[in-house]
């Protein structure tokens, strides 16, 4: 029979579980809404034809900022599912710090590195 501190303890482990996804959530939301407001104005220079940025370096920092809303948007999606900060190639826990630093990135670091090690060669 588990006694009342272990209780107590876990229930306290819970409450800081919840307050680092609540506040997750707000980071990823905000910055959903800076890369999506970067993705609108670099929408609205494209159709501009703005003659003095190269139109192939706008297209390539348009396609980014694309990328970026839609890990955003997947992140927010796997938290509502209760999936967040795990890797969805290995389901490890992801690092607080590294999901504080990069919220939308849902691979562990190890995971990450292999695909870039894949891609490279």
């Amino acid at each position: 029979m588990a006694d009342i501190r272990s209780v107590n303890t876990l229930m306290q482990d819970y409450q800081r579980h919840v307050a680092q996804l609540e506040r997750l959530r707000a980071l990823l939301q905000e910055r959903l809404g800076a890369a999506e407001a970067e993705f609108d104005r670099l929408g609205e220079r494209l159709l501009a034809n703005e003659p003095t940025t190269s139109r192939r370096a706008l297209v390539e920092r348009a396609r980014r900022a694309r990328v970026t809303v839609v890990k955003m948007r997947a992140a927010i999606v796997r938290m509502d599912r209760g999936l967040y900060g795990t890797c969805r190639r290995c389901g490890t826990f992801i690092p607080l710090d590294q999901l504080l630093r990069a919220p939308h990135i849902q691979e562990c670091a190890t995971c990450r590195n292999a695909h870039v090690d894949r891609v490279a060669v």
